[in-house]
């Protein structure tokens, strides 16, 4: 049962981060869950990647620190990862 709750978990967190995302490249889902990298799959710069960086941390209440966009940036799995570690989930 633990594990079924660990993976909504998962899910919930991953839907957030994607939602972010979606609202802050502009995008539609399927685009942000299909990419590897936003900035390239996205046209995503260097503005839009600091406010998707400080929106993460408002919804999700996790500090972030700028030497984490790089994988902020890297797909949606990437950037769940990286918050993931960073909050300890």
């Amino acid at each position: 049962m633990d594990n079924m709750r660990i993976d909504t978990d998962r899910a919930t967190r991953r839907a957030l981060i994607r939602d972010v995302a979606v609202a802050i490249f502009s995008a539609e889902p399927a685009a942000v869950e299909a990419a590897t990298d936003f900035e390239k799959d996205l046209d995503v710069d260097s503005l839009l990647a600091v406010e998707f960086v400080v929106e993460l941390e408002s919804v999700l209440g996790v500090p972030l620190h700028v030497d984490q966009i790089p994988a902020l940036m890297a797909g949606l799995d990437r950037a769940y990862d990286t918050v993931a570690e960073t909050a300890g989930w």
